[in-house]
């Protein structure tokens, strides 16, 4: 303290200052401990933690559970305007079954994804928001949702699928809904810092819904966002995405020089009998390995398939049979397909395509932290292809898409059958 008497005034000022910014920076440290940080989509989570599911409303405890015990761990479900406030800036989180809700994924360790949808009759006529008061109260909506969820590392995706009149009526508009977007994002931004904005959840990657797309990035959206989400449907095999991804990965690079994510939000293949383009119970859990596998090796961070369960049982209705149970809640096969795919990659990493003569050959290779390596392997082909790759001679075991296992051994070269049904190679 004699020391301090001895200096000049501007000695003792600067002392001051430095000890001032030394508080101010230990509070803000203190406001900060306890926070969870933003988990980033870059680089790429490990495998397990890019499986997703849409659910609907009315989920039982069993049933999250359930979405659990599958090795599922991000769940998707719109948050209904409507359904929250029914009275003008009285916000019911509670009796609407949200708060049920969140508490539940907080029990079973499954990240939240939610949708921030649609008009509340309120403010709005349609399914739209084109009103400055229709955009002042979906705005304040936003804000007590986000205020009441924050910190959980939440996708918020804005709105669904805007490009389809089904969605944003009386049509689609690239003006009203970017500036739905640019208006909401810094709300959800400065309420939830560890939170991803995710949008537009575009229906389809074609070529009507990519001009689309061109046109929201014209608007400078990218600027607003975290990620693009898409939702590429088709009646093809899910291998023909990649085409589609990169594309859309080119068109992104001549907007931004940033890494942007694609998020697949949502995706699935129903099995209703109509048609020339049903498939079976087998061919549903074959294409949901294929669709998480390919897009996991297209550095696609997110999928969630659509959906968890039947809506229905009429087996001409596309919408009744996209789920991994049935309407009774029995497992389909895709539940043991979806099961055996998170928990057989659990904790790996995509490394590598092993490439072969036949384009129509996938051959992946993963590895986790501990220097363990998994080869999956299958093939569009509609005939099993029966092939040699080069690998260290060892022992292994083979794990199949329904998780049925038998051990391997080889020397130099092991020998692989594949079929249109992925299978695990977990070498020793």
């Amino acid at each position: 303290m004699n020391r301090f008497k001895t200096l000049k005034t501007s000695e003792k000022l600067m002392i001051i200052i430095v000890v001032i910014h030394l508080i101010v920076i230990l509070v803000l440290f203190l406001k900060q401990e306890g926070k969870t940080p933003k988990e980033p989509l870059r680089p790429l989570p490990t495998f397990s933690k890019s499986i997703g599911v849409s659910i609907h409303p009315g989920l039982t405890e069993q049933d999250i559970q359930k979405i659990n015990d599958a090795g599922i761990n991000i769940v998707r479900i719109d948050i209904f305007w409507s359904s929250v406030e029914k009275t003008k800036g009285i916000y019911d989180f509670k009796g609407s079954g949200y708060d049920q809700l969140n508490d539940l994924l907080t029990k079973y360790d499954i990240r939240p994804y939610y949708i921030l949808a649609y008009e509340n009759p309120l403010y709005e006529r349609q399914r739209s928001i084109v009103t400055d008061e229709g955009r002042t109260g979906f705005i304040n909506f936003v804000a007590a949702t986000v205020d009441r969820y924050k910190g959980q590392n939440i996708i918020w995706e804005i709105w669904n699928e805007p490009n389809l009149e089904t969605f944003w009526k009386p049509q689609p508009s690239i003006d009203e809904y970017s500036t739905l977007v640019k208006e909401v994002s810094p709300i959800i931004q400065q309420k939830d810092p560890t939170g991803v904005i995710v949008a537009p959840a575009l229906a389809g990657i074609h070529e009507k819904s990519m001009e689309w797309l061109k046109q929201l990035f014209e608007e400078n959206i990218l600027n607003y966002i975290d990620a693009i989400s898409v939702h590429p449907y088709r009646n093809n095999h899910p291998e023909s995405a990649l085409y589609d991804y990169q594309v859309l990965r080119n068109l992104l690079s001549d907007y931004s020089d940033e890494d942007i994510p694609i998020i697949s939000g949502e995706w699935g293949y129903s099995m209703h009998q109509k048609d020339n383009i049903s498939i079976n119970e087998i061919e549903q859990a074959s294409y949901l390995a294929r669709t998480f596998l390919i897009n996991y090796m297209f550095e696609i961070p997110i999928s969630i398939w659509y959906d968890w369960k039947n809506d229905g049982v009429d087996k001409n209705n596309k919408e009744h049979n996209f789920g991994l149970l049935w309407y009774d809640s029995t497992p389909k096969l895709s539940f043991l397909s979806i099961q055996t795919l998170s928990k057989t990659l659990n904790g790996f990493k995509y490394i590598e395509r092993i490439h072969t003569s036949n384009s129509e050959n996938y051959i992946i290779k993963f590895k986790n932290s501990n220097g363990k390596n998994i080869i999956v392997f299958w093939t569009t082909s509609k005939n099993k292809q029966d092939i040699k790759i080069p690998l260290k001679s060892g022992n292994g075991e083979v794990v199949s898409m329904l998780g049925a296992e038998h051990r391997l051994k080889w020397e130099k070269e092991v020998d692989l059958t594949l079929t249109s049904r992925p299978n695990y190679l977990l070498i020793d």
